[in-house]
């Protein structure tokens, strides 16, 4: 992928950013309320922190709804994954009103502007997704799979009627987010935390978690009182005392230690953002893509 270099600097009394660009932060702060917050993955949340180098313009670019650097995110792409999305909460009883809608774009351009960008860092780092590795990930997909197998006329059938895109393009879309995807396992398990660390956590941790211990001890004893416990509190119920404490505490340091990784790994990807923001110039359409133009 070929990024657009501009490293612009500030002229003395010229305005700070050029006519109609806006700053990605003040783009964030006045959406920064979105659908996506509650979905999408943690190495998603929060990414343009800090990102002042980036710049939203309104130039048309051949169809496109973003631009990432040379890099295209295609307007028809970026509708179909709304449409997708929208149609799961219609199917779930949702009521999607404008607001919703207007949200779920601006998370879901966000999102894919996002991967671009660690699709950059990606490539220049040299992460390589195979033939094999892509036929995997399709014929492991749900989506395209009848009676627990893979079925090649479902998979053409979704293509066309969900994903509204042809085998190459999804394909080719699938290799992006595949090699997007690799860039991230490797930040989380680079943000791994040491056995130091850990226990400044849980000390820290201690009394909290002692106070939360006595409330889940409660619904403990509640369940081991009840005759005909729930399904859901018939395993608790099954355990002894020193066999419910051990397991809470265990997962607490669990829960803690997860907290604090993905915390890092946020911290890592949003490094390497503000690398490429040096580098990258995007550039947002929607508004003229919804008027048509």
């Amino acid at each position: 992928m070929h990024h657009a270099r501009g490293r612009g600097r500030r002229a003395s009394g010229r305005r700070a950013f050029p006519r109609g660009r806006v700053p990605v932060i003040s783009f964030l702060r006045r959406h920064r309320r979105t659908l996506f917050i509650a979905v999408i993955v943690i190495f998603l949340l929060g990414t343009f922190v800090g990102l002042g180098g980036y710049f939203f313009t309104s130039r048309d670019m051949s169809e496109a709804v973003a631009s990432v650097g040379s890099s295209k995110i295609p307007y028809s792409r970026f509708n179909a994954q709304v449409n997708n999305y929208l149609d799961r909460l219609r199917s779930q009883n949702v009521d999607v009103t404008d607001d919703m809608i207007k949200e779920t774009k601006v998370g879901l351009m966000r999102d894919m502007i996002v991967d671009e960008l660690l699709l950059a860092k990606a490539e220049e780092m040299g992460i390589v997704v195979t033939d094999e590795d892509l036929a995997r990930d399709i014929r492991s997909t749900p989506a395209f799979q009848s009676n627990g197998e893979f079925n090649p006329q479902v998979y053409y059938r979704a293509l066309r009627t969900v994903f509204r895109e042809t085998p190459q393009g999804y394909e080719e879309m699938r290799r992006r987010n595949l090699k997007a995807n690799r860039l991230k396992q490797l930040i989380f398990q680079a943000a791994k935390l040491t056995p130091a660390e850990l226990s400044e956590l849980n000390a820290k941790d201690r009394a909290e978690a002692a106070q939360d211990y006595e409330k889940a001890l409660k619904v403990y004893q509640e369940a081991r009182a009840k005759k005909n416990p729930s399904a859901e509190t018939a395993a608790l119920a099954k355990l002894s005392p020193a066999e419910f404490k051990d397991r809470y505490f265990q997962q607490r340091k669990a829960s803690v230690a997860g907290r604090a990784q993905q915390q890092r790994a946020l911290e890592l990807i949003n490094f390497f953002l503000r690398q490429l923001a040096t580098q990258v110039e995007i550039r947002t359409f929607l508004e003229q893509r919804e008027s048509g133009m």
